[in-house]
């Protein structure tokens, strides 16, 4: 038996929200269903250690701010990702997930 999922918008594209010197470790777009509001958010990954994929040219600290290892080990602690599916996009592989938003 299925149940029928409620009209979604669905996004075409992700937005970069990653530091300045490396706009595109991290992507977001709003998803819609129904009437529930969601975030997806993708973050460039080394598909190896599954950490962070930090652009060698640019100084670490430029990442510091945005804390990417700890956002990225409490995205798989709490969705039990011990092996997640990895996105290959034009910029790179991606790690995502969804998470409720009540904004868009």
């Amino acid at each position: 038996m299925t149940v029928p999922l409620p009209i979604h918008e669905w996004p075409s594209e992700l937005l970069e929200i990653g530091p300045e010197q490396d706009r595109s470790i991290v992507l977001r777009a709003p998803v819609v269903i129904g009437s529930a509001k969601f975030m997806l958010t993708a973050m460039r990954v080394d598909p190896i250690g599954l950490g962070p994929d930090y652009r060698a040219e640019i100084p670490h600290a430029v990442y510091d701010e945005y804390e990417l290892t700890q956002l990225l080990e409490i995205v798989f602690e709490l969705l039990d990702l011990s092996e997640p599916s990895i996105l290959q996009l034009g910029s790179g592989r991606y790690v995502m997930w969804m998470t409720p938003s009540g904004r868009l």
